[in-house]
């Protein structure tokens, strides 16, 4: 009996890719049903599902046939956590993207549509500059756009940077901001680091600032990276942790993250 198994990916190629590669042969030795084509979703991010095939070997009993061919296939594959290619090798880094006057108008298009969705519509100004879009909300909700710290302002930030990458090929950087919070958010995260660093030189005490994205805690970071008297290094997992000023051990480094 013919064996069955089932792949997923994000279009059907890369499902059947994703087959190849697990099989380690090609596709013309695949038998290969397509059991759901997938979807890409609302601007590429809501609601997408992924596509799935169900394949078998046409030579079910090649595959036995092959196992010194298949371990020699496993050897070669890149260290666990190295970025791999559409062929299992290391993936090139992206070369800088060419921004067109059509990607900066579909991010303020998207941007504004997603603000809508949101209850608060707002003007959006979209630029490019230095291979950099940003992009600038104005209106009468940029409070409510911004959020506590700044996360909502964050969060949609995190959205449209996933949506330019499927949009836009090569690397490109996106900022946003709301008002002008950005620098005012700097200013505030410079005095409170500079504060509780005087803090631990005249108590010896180690301070803490609450979790911060990975900008905001290169700024703090920056601002205190000149004072040798004290030490400061990001704590915790995931996109947001916290940031620790201390007095450094004699003998003991530590580095910023």
């Amino acid at each position: 009996m013919t064996e069955e198994k089932q792949y997923s990916g994000a279009d059907v190629s890369t499902a059947i890719a994703n087959a190849c590669m697990d099989l380690n042969t090609s596709q013309d030795e695949l038998n290969i049903e397509v059991v759901a084509p997938g979807s890409a979703g609302f601007l590429g991010v809501f609601g997408k599902k992924a596509a799935m095939v169900k394949v078998s070997l046409k030579n079910q009993g090649r595959q036995s046939a092959e196992p010194q061919h298949r371990k020699k296939g496993r050897s070669e594959r890149p260290a666990k956590g190295a970025a791999r290619g559409p062929s299992g090798g290391r993936a090139p880094e992206k070369a800088p993207a060419e921004i067109s006057q059509s990607h900066l108008d579909e991010v303020k298009r998207d941007l504004e549509k997603i603000l809508e969705l949101m209850g608060f519509p707002a003007a959006v100004e979209v630029t490019n500059e230095a291979n950099k879009i940003k992009a600038l909300i104005a209106g009468d909700f940029d409070e409510a756009i911004i959020g506590p710290e700044g996360q909502t302002l964050d969060s949609i930030q995190y959205l449209m940077r996933k949506i330019i990458s499927r949009r836009v090929e090569g690397k490109v950087m996106f900022s946003l901001d709301a008002g002008d919070y950005r620098n005012q958010r700097r200013d505030e995260l410079e005095e409170k680091a500079l504060k509780l660093a005087q803090e631990v030189k005249e108590s010896g005490r180690t301070q803490s600032i609450p979790a911060l994205n990975p900008a905001e805690r290169r700024i703090v970071h920056m601002t205190l990276q000149t004072d040798r008297a004290i030490r400061s290094r990001s704590v915790g997992d995931g996109h947001f942790k916290k940031i620790l000023i201390y007095v450094p051990t004699q003998g003991k480094k530590q580095k910023n993250r």
